[in-house]
C-alpha cells in the first residue's frame, strides 16, 4: 500500500497509522481556551487604567505565556574567538521577537486578542514549522512509542515541568513545555528506501524545515 503524502493522524488515532517505513513530522494546534482569553482581555482592560506601560506589560506577558513561551528555543552554546584575543564562551537565551505595533494594537484592544486565538487554532500544519521530523522502519510502531513516551513523562511530572527541558527528545520537550497531548497530531508520507537513505532524508528535513524540538 502506497501512503499519500500528508495524511494526518490525531492523537487519539495514533493506533491507525500504518505498519509501513516512512517520514512523520509532529505538529500542534496552538489552542488558548476562552477563559483564558476572558482573563487576558480583563487583565489587560484593568492595566490601562494604571497607565500604557501597565497594558503593555499585561499584552506581553500574555503573548509570552500563551503563544510564544511554548515555542522558545532552548539556549545556545556559543563560542566566540579573535586572532591573538581570549576565548569566549557560554550560553545565548533565545529572546522571541514580538513587534511593538502589535503590542500596542493588543494594550490599546484587548479583544483583538478573540480574533487572534480563533485564528491560531486553525493555522497548523499550513503556517507552522513542525515541532520534530523523523523516519522510521515502522510507522505506528515509532509513533505509539512517543505518544507512550509522553504519556509516561506527563503522569510522572504532574503535567508539565520546565526542569526537564535539557533532556533531549520529543517526548521530554512536549512535557516540559506543557504542551496539551491532544491538541498534538502527526502528517505522514511512506518512504520506500534503505536504512542509510532513512539517515539521509531525516537529516535534510531537520534542516531545511528548522523542527524546534529537532536534533539531526
Amino acid at each position: 500500500m502506497r501512503i499519500e503524502a500528508g495524511q494526518a493522524f490525531a492523537w487519539s488515532e495514533i493506533d491507525q497509522a500504518p505498519e509501513v517505513p516512512g517520514v512523520y513530522a509532529w505538529y500542534s494546534k496552538l489552542v488558548i481556551s476562552k477563559a483564558d482569553i476572558e482573563a487576558v482581555i480583563k487583565k489587560v482592560t484593568a492595566a490601562q487604567l494604571e497607565g500604557d506601560a501597565q497594558a503593555r506589560a499585561a499584552v506581553e506577558a500574555a503573548l509570552n505565556t500563551f503563544i510564544f513561551g511554548p515555542y522558545q528555543e532552548t539556549p545556545y552554546q556559543v563560542t566566540m574567538r579573535g586572532q591573538l584575543k581570549p576565548k569566549f564562551f557560554g550560553e545565548v537565551v533565545h529572546e522571541p521577537s514580538k513587534s511593538d505595533s502589535l503590542i500596542e494594537r493588543l494594550a490599546a484592544d484587548p479583544d483583538r486578542f478573540r480574533v487572534i486565538a480563533d485564528v491560531l487554532k486553525n493555522v497548523a500544519p499550513w503556517f507552522t514549522a513542525p515541532l520534530y521530523i523523523g523516519m522510521a522502519k515502522n510507522l505506528r510502531s515509532r509513533l505509539k512509542q512517543h505518544r507512550n513516551k509522553i504519556v509516561e513523562l506527563r503522569d510522572l511530572h504532574g503535567g508539565g515541568s520546565r526542569d526537564i527541558v535539557a533532556e533531549a527528545g520529543f517526548a521530554n520537550q512536549v512535557v516540559a513545555r506543557n504542551f496539551d497531548p491532544t491538541n498534538l497530531f502527526v502528517h505522514i508520507s511512506e518512504v520506500r528506501v534503505d536504512t542509510g537513505e532513512h539517515n539521509d532524508l531525516e537529516n535534510i528535513l531537520n534542516r531545511i524545515n528548522y523542527p524546534i524540538f529537532g536534533r539531526n
